[in-house]
């Protein structure tokens, strides 16, 4: 069984204060089961992100997806070309999603 807890929205802020384009990486499998990873958590986040940088006038531009599983390849390959065009991945899967992402798509 996986359990999922965001981190806090303080944190989060503090690790993209530098970027200005970012994709937001939810999961469609465990943590939208536990409501910490999912379409709408991704979409409340973003939203959260958003508001507290317009607060700062720090804009920045937020790309929301979420596959069905980010643990697998087959459902991140299919945003590589958007990956490319952004400066952080902001995933809010568990820690196999996580990892997933990193050794698939490595920053530059």
């Amino acid at each position: 069984m996986i359990v999922a807890d965001r981190k806090p929205l303080k944190e989060i802020l503090d690790s993209i204060k530098d970027y200005k384009k970012i994709m937001l990486m939810g999961c469609g499998a465990c943590v939208t089961v536990c409501f910490s990873g999912g379409a709408k958590a991704a979409e409340l986040l973003a939203s959260q992100i958003r508001m507290a940088r317009k607060k700062q006038g720090n804009k920045i531009e937020i790309i929301e997806r979420t596959p069905e599983r980010q643990c697998e390849y087959e459902f991140i390959d299919e945003f590589k070309e958007e990956l490319e065009t952004v400066e952080a991945v902001l995933s809010i899967a568990c820690g196999v999603g996580v990892q997933a992402m990193s050794e698939r798509h490595p920053t530059q």
